[in-house]
């Protein structure tokens, strides 16, 4: 063999196996199966370990939801107790307020029966009471320099002074008691009727058992005199008054040296408990501290239902601000009357109502008001549901502005106007101004009154043969049509007739059904109930 031959044999390639990427040693695939089972072994390993995992995490959820459902059995029954002990809670305090009621109860049978006791034994003591003073004889009155005439008056004021102390000592009902019997001629005052007033006083305070016994009477004491009353007399009373707590007092002016007048009202009246009216009849209000006093005096009387200052104002500032402090809580009736009350600002009507609640009948009588103010007055009503009545005058005969009030109480421009119209207050005017609006608001019902109104236009567009034009106009909907008609029957019965309208102005309610159903779209109507039936 050629050195060529032995040299491409050298390099010709075995027959026993292939070499390169192709083929593995044994060793590579004894490494490739070693990996395998390494790669076996950790995918076994980390699936075990997941699959703990996975059981760790579904015994947490479990453990969780063991929890969670006995945490809501014990919400629930928590919740359950706590309904049972608000349920103790409402029986404790329903079987509180029914003990609270009867030791009340019994708290009043027992004062009742202290009352009746004291008051029996006041009538008992004083069964044989008599009168202790003398009175003084015509000759010894003008031995002190008395005339005839003033004679006869002291006598006629002491005599008036024994009767009234006596009524009292003999606890007698007394609706009415006068610290005066003379509250128009001037006032002739006896240094020796200082006594008689004294024993006045006396019985005055004894006579507030019987006041306390006397549950259902009305009490009423009145402060008129003049002038020429001492201020020693007005300080007994003022001191029998602390005492003695009426249902009505009036005071009417007096001058007290050392004192004013207010101050000594304020001292009467403070304690008052059972104050139902006061009356303040020409007593001056000045300033500031003088509103001040009387509103404070108002505000925490809970009995209080009626409250006059009439000429009391001197000037429109001064009560232009106690219109504006003026605040009750359960007053009903305010008498303003006679007083510099005018030039509102806008919003002070409505304000005053909102501020007393419970007013039904307002007087703003003789008062100065100005065409404006009877747009705030109007616009108030507007608004207001409680005030029943109101009395209310012009400066003038024929305001221009009177329609903005009848408006209020009756707005005739179309059916939802007239039924959204004020339908609670009955205004009374001046006697001169000649308006329906009187004549409206005349029943304590507002759906009476309502139902009037709707009536009252819907006859007054019949004269005209207007209805159904206007019901068109007001939008009313052909389905309300039928509505309307079935009621205008039950509207007529509270029509009636108003102070200026005559009997045969009255519409019948046949002729309104008539005009509506003549010119009102009857074969629209007619195809409606079609469509209904069908």
């Amino acid at each position: 063999m050629s050195h060529q031959g032995i040299k491409r044999q050298k390099h010709a390639p075995s027959s026993s196996g292939l070499s390169g990427p192709e083929t593995s040693s044994p060793v590579a695939s004894q490494w490739t199966q070693m990996r395998q089972e390494i790669m076996d072994s950790l995918r076994a390993e980390l699936q075990n370990g997941l699959q703990s995992q996975v059981d760790q995490l579904k015994e947490k959820v479990a453990r969780l939801e063991g929890e969670a459902s006995r945490g809501e059995a014990e919400k629930l029954e928590l919740k359950q107790s706590v309904d049972q002990l608000e349920n103790e809670n409402s029986q404790l305090k329903s079987k509180v307020g029914h003990l609270e009621e009867k030791v009340k109860s019994l708290d009043n049978l027992v004062n009742k029966a202290q009352r009746k006791e004291i008051y029996h034994g006041i009538m008992k003591i004083n069964q044989q009471w008599k009168y202790p003073l003398a009175l003084p004889t015509m000759g010894e009155l003008m031995l002190d320099g008395y005339d005839e005439e003033e004679s006869v008056e002291i006598i006629r004021q002491i005599a008036y002074i024994k009767h009234v102390t006596t009524q009292m000592r003999k606890c007698k009902v007394l609706n009415r008691i006068d610290v005066s019997d003379n509250p128009v001629e001037p006032y002739v005052f006896y240094e020796g009727m200082m006594a008689h007033y004294k024993q006045f006083a006396d019985a005055l305070i004894e006579y507030k058992h019987t006041i306390d016994y006397m549950e259902e009477g009305i009490f009423h004491f009145r402060m008129v005199g003049d002038s020429q009353l001492p201020a020693r007399v007005l300080l007994l009373m003022q001191e029998a008054l602390k005492h003695t707590h009426f249902h009505i007092l009036d005071f009417y002016p007096f001058q007290i040296e050392g004192m004013r007048y207010l101050d000594f009202i304020s001292n009467c009246v403070r304690e008052s408990s059972r104050l139902q009216a006061f009356h303040l009849y020409n007593v001056s209000i000045e300033n500031s501290r003088d509103i001040d006093l009387l509103c404070g005096l108002f505000s925490n009387k809970a009995s209080l239902q009626e409250i006059t200052l009439m000429s009391s104002g001197t000037q429109a500032g001064v009560f232009q601000e106690i219109f504006n402090k003026l605040r009750t809580k359960d007053v009903r009736k305010i008498d303003l009357s006679r007083n510099h009350l005018s030039n509102l600002r806008p919003t002070d009507m409505s304000e005053f109502l909102s501020s007393n609640p419970s007013l039904e009948e307002l007087d703003l009588g003789s008062n100065p008001f100005n065409e404006q103010d009877i747009v705030y007055v109007a616009d108030a009503l507007r608004h207001n549901t409680t005030l029943c009545r109101l009395r209310f005058q012009f400066l003038r005969d024929h305001p221009t502005n009177l329609h903005l009030l009848e408006s209020a109480i009756f707005d005739s421009t179309s059916l939802n106007a007239a039924h959204d119209s004020n339908h609670h207050c009955n205004l009374w005017l001046n006697t001169i101004v000649i308006s329906d609006i009187r004549s409206f608001n005349t029943s304590n019902d507002p759906t009476l009154n309502r139902r009037k109104k709707i009536y009252t236009l819907l006859s007054k567009r019949n004269r005209r043969r207007e209805n159904a034009s206007f019901l068109e106009q007001d939008g009313i909907g052909i389905k309300h049509i039928p509505q309307i008609l079935s009621l205008l029957k039950p509207f007529s019965e509270h029509y009636g007739q108003t102070l200026w309208r005559q009997e045969e102005d009255e519409v019948k309610p046949l002729s309104i059904a008539y005009e509506i159903m003549r010119d009102w779209r009857m074969p629209e109507l007619y195809r409606l109930d079609q469509m209904e039936e069908d």
